[in-house]
């Protein structure tokens, strides 16, 4: 019966759905509690959060990738980051959670890379994408924004040096920027005696920020 009756919605023409929709809305006031709750990923959705959760475990699980190779993983990572940003425009909360993850397991396949000069490209291209996907979620832009500077101290590489110029030109609200700010700071206070260089470029990025 949910099936059949699935099926026949979707059918129907968006603005005719919408129009239905509005008029049980009117109709019955408690259902009210529907509007004012989360929208989280369900069904279909949540399936196609874990299927890019797979296929971001999938692309991490190479042994090495050679210069012949690079162009063709790099591409593959790139139609991912498509992937998930399509989903994310529609659910954002989920697509943002995914875009977190894979910030946080990109870093598996550092040393599997021979061109570090297209993998920092692409690094930039998910810290722009995540940054920008963050903006819209109530209370994600300073968790993804510390989480990026997180990246970049811990990359030694250079691999996530486009981050803290994205941080800057990222359009953060006021408190944000102050709160990544501080965390800038205490973090370029930790790295200071293992790097000088990183702490300096930290330290400029709190008065940019501020």
């Amino acid at each position: 019966m949910r099936a059949e009756l699935r099926a026949r919605l979707e059918s129907w023409p968006r603005e005719r759905l919408l129009d239905f929709a509005v008029e049980q809305f009117l109709a019955d006031p408690q259902l009210r509690h529907v509007l004012d709750g989360p929208v989280e990923a369900g069904g279909a959705d949540a399936a196609l959060s874990r299927r890019l959760r797979r296929a971001i475990d999938e692309a991490m699980g190479v042994q090495y990738v050679d210069w012949r190779e690079v162009p063709g993983y790099i591409a593959r990572l790139e139609r991912l980051l498509g992937d998930i940003r399509s989903f994310a425009e529609g659910y954002p909360v989920e697509g943002v959670a995914v875009l977190r993850y894979f910030v946080k397991v990109l870093p598996r396949v550092f040393d599997s890379i021979a061109d570090e000069d297209e993998l920092a490209l692409f690094c930039a291209q998910l810290a722009r994408v995540t940054l920008g996907l963050a903006a819209r979620v109530a209370g994600a832009a300073r968790t993804v924004a510390e989480e990026l500077l997180a990246a970049y101290v811990a990359d030694e590489h250079g691999r996530f040096s486009e981050v803290p110029e994205l941080l800057v030109e990222a359009e953060l609200p006021a408190d944000v920027r102050r709160e990544v700010a501080a965390a800038a700071e205490a973090l370029a206070i930790q790295v200071t005696r293992r790097d000088s260089h990183k702490s300096r470029e930290l330290g400029s990025l709190v008065a940019r920020l501020r």
